[in-house]
């Protein structure tokens, strides 16, 4: 018997050290939640009749008078929605699943196991029931759907820039992908800001962009138009303010900006939000391994405590010291600062410590990782990210669109993440204690799924 389970150990190990093996768990793990996953709720029924009344020209057209510029993005839910729901069961973990490795091919760590299980372990961390909020196949097909675009679309990019060969084929599939990517707005923005950050640093250290990176761009600046110069962009954010914000009009760029950064950190920071937790978690754990200045183990320390008792353990926390109940409660309607509260400085205090969690992210990556390429692009997208859902700040529904609104930053703060796991090479403790509460999350999200 010990010889058997010695042998199913070993093989164990074998198959964990493969590079590959953490992507086809991470599907398999998905398969397995999305067969129990309830469908038909939210939008979900109304987009599965679409065919069955308009043809699909039809509906794209009165919705682009009357709704959405996500032209690209809607009808592939329709197509989706209108066929059997088994389908989508097996595609959306699959492309997850796809979307972990593509990432991992950008972070150029695609054949390094370790950090294959970090990245793998960082996604089930994500808190996937934000998913169904509009219901399942509709939130994926609109957010995750063109995430999986948006990495395809960066490969051939990525290759050139390695000094890889490139098939000139290959770029147009990736333009057609950014292309349905940035018909997200979100998504859109993100894409966006770290194309002008890569080409910043192209221009700050004297070398020539790729070209695909000026096409990349352009598909977010046309689908940027689209969405702009749209009439039911016009025509739903009337109606939506009219429903839920309605006076929005009379705001100023100030009030909205400082709403897009209260509901962005607050999310991350005063709910349990436990990927960006461990973020700050790994952050701190990393300075510290570094032998970093005694004030930066402290920040980053700080930051980490913040989310952990205020966020991830927030109600045992002000069911045991009630007064705790002020950071969350000072977040409103309006954001936290705004005219009738600018002079309370207790709201201040709350606002003031989302952005110093920001703050100490922003520097903590710098720190972490150190002066590198790797460095500037983690806090590239971490911002990027970030702005994704702070740009909710401009729209009526920065409220009632619900934490899906957050996906993209909490993409970014995976791939910020695996980067400082990656600056771990050689601590060994540091991984292990990092690695075990990673592990933790993922069984956390797992858990949290079942029955969803």
């Amino acid at each position: 018997m010990s010889d058997f389970l010695r042998t199913r150990a070993s093989a164990l190990r074998r198959f964990a050290a493969r590079p590959g093996a953490p992507y086809l768990a991470l599907a398999l793990v998905l398969l397995a939640l999305h067969a129990q996953f309830r469908l038909g709720t939210g939008d979900d029924p109304m987009y599965a009749s679409i065919l069955d009344n308009y043809t699909l020209w039809g509906f794209t057209e009165q919705h682009y008078y009357t709704w959405s510029a996500r032209s690209l993005v809607e009808a592939a839910l329709c197509v989706v929605e209108a066929l059997p729901t088994v389908l989508w069961r097996v595609a959306d973990p699959l492309l997850i699943a796809l979307c972990a490795y593509l990432a991992a091919r950008i972070l150029g760590c695609e054949k390094n196991a370790d950090a294959g299980w970090a990245l793998a372990g960082l996604a089930l961390c994500y808190d996937w029931t934000a998913m169904r909020t509009a219901g399942w196949v509709c939130t994926t097909l609109v957010f995750v759907w063109p995430l999986a675009a948006a990495l395809a679309a960066a490969q051939p990019l990525v290759q050139a820039r390695r000094g890889l060969r490139v098939p000139r084929w290959a770029y147009v599939p990736a333009a057609l992908a950014a292309v349905y990517a940035a018909n997200m707005e979100q998504l859109m923005a993100a894409m966006a800001l770290c194309l002008l950050a890569l080409l910043a640093h192209d221009a700050a250290a004297r070398r020539k962009p790729a070209g695909f990176t000026w096409v990349l761009l352009a598909a977010c600046a046309a689908n940027a138009v689209y969405a702009v110069t749209c009439p039911g962009t016009a025509a739903r954010a009337a109606g939506e303010a009219t429903s839920w914000f309605i006076d929005f009009a009379r705001r100023t760029f100030l009030e909205n900006a400082q709403l897009g950064i209260a509901s962005a950190m607050a999310g991350a920071v005063y709910e349990r939000d436990v990927l960006f937790f461990l973020l700050c978690l790994g952050l701190a754990v990393a300075v510290w391994a570094h032998g970093q200045s005694w004030l930066l183990r402290a920040a980053t320390a700080a930051g980490a405590l913040a989310v952990l008792v205020l966020g991830v353990f927030g109600r045992q926390a002000v069911a045991l010291v009630p007064k705790l109940a002020f950071f969350e409660n000072a977040v409103t309607k309006y954001g936290v600062v705004h005219t009738a509260t600018a002079w309370e400085p207790k709201r201040w205090l709350s606002f003031l410590l989302l952005l110093f969690v920001l703050a100490v992210c922003v520097v903590g990556l710098y720190a972490a990782i150190g002066h590198s390429r790797r460095a500037y692009f983690s806090i590239a997208a971490l911002c990027a990210g970030f702005a994704a859902r702070a740009m909710l700040g401009f729209s009526p529904t920065v409220w009632q669109s619900g934490a899906r609104t957050g996906f993209f930053f909490g993409c970014a703060c995976v791939y910020c993440a695996v980067n400082v796991w990656l600056s771990l090479a050689g601590c060994r403790r540091a991984r292990l204690v990092w690695g075990a509460s990673i592990a933790l999350g993922a069984a956390w999200g797992v858990f949290h799924l079942i029955g969803a």
